[in-house]
């Protein structure tokens, strides 16, 4: 393990970097100081720039998001997410009764899939968690409706294995951590998003080079370093992010 101050320092070491959008590059309010100037040097470089997230918002939508906060479509060559990854992997089931647990911003990710989404918790063949609602929002809150849904056994998606995220200054709930309940009674979870390999295939198949040497950076060591290791792949973790001293 190394202190790593300048990125500049390593980069002639990769071809690739998979870097994540919460934490790394933006607190969901604003980009960080120093992120135009750190990506603009690595495309000076040609260097590859994927972003690798667990929002549960399919890439398009983040792509928008980014250019609100004033990214550069430029400054990077794609964008990846865990539910990108989740519309991708459910498009062809066969047709089932779905209940939504997450936001109304989050419902996108169900639009052209082949679900009908029910209300009513005893006639449910999945669950897609796409996380709690915002600030505020806790584990209790949910606990009744997932002991509801546990009884007629469905499988759970969960398209953001985050079991927490820091929005601005302020620590916030994630779908994982609905998900690690679901389990604890008794609850089948499929996830899709780091560490889990899925989203690393789907970034994979788009790299031109396939030998291209890839770093990985995120601020996450139960997702980024962890999904990293998984697969074998140099990583960097960003420790102002979510593992951050909190006074």
């Amino acid at each position: 393990m190394i202190e790593v101050k300048n990125i500049a320092n390593i980069s002639v070491n990769y071809d690739c970097f998979f870097i994540d959008l919460w934490g790394v590059i933006h607190n969901g309010v604003h980009i960080f100081e120093g992120v135009h100037d750190t990506l603009d040097y690595l495309k000076k470089k040609n260097k590859l720039i994927y972003f690798i997230t667990n929002a549960p918002r399919r890439s398009e939508i983040i792509k928008k998001q980014l250019s609100i906060f004033g990214l550069k479509r430029s400054l990077y060559d794609d964008v990846v997410s865990s539910g990108e990854v989740t519309w991708q992997k459910m498009r062809n089931k066969k047709k089932q009764k779905c209940y939504l647990i997450g936001p109304p911003r989050d419902y996108h990710l169900v639009k052209g899939l082949n679900i009908d989404v029910t209300e009513n918790p005893d006639e449910v063949d999945i669950i897609i968690n796409t996380g709690p609602w915002g600030d505020g929002d806790k584990l209790d809150n949910y606990k009744s409706i997932l002991k509801k849904l546990r009884k007629s056994n469905p499988t759970m998606i969960c398209s953001n294995p985050d079991k927490t995220v820091v929005r601005g200054n302020k620590f916030m709930i994630c779908a994982g951590l609905l998900a690690e309940y679901y389990e604890k009674i008794g609850g089948k979870v499929e996830y899709y998003g780091k560490p889990f390999s899925e989203i690393y295939e789907f970034t994979y198949a788009k790299l031109k080079n396939p030998k291209a040497k890839i770093l990985v950076i995120g601020d996450s060591l139960d997702n980024d370093i962890k999904g990293a290791n998984m697969q074998k792949i140099d990583s960097l973790l960003i420790t102002d992010g979510i593992h951050r001293s909190v006074n």
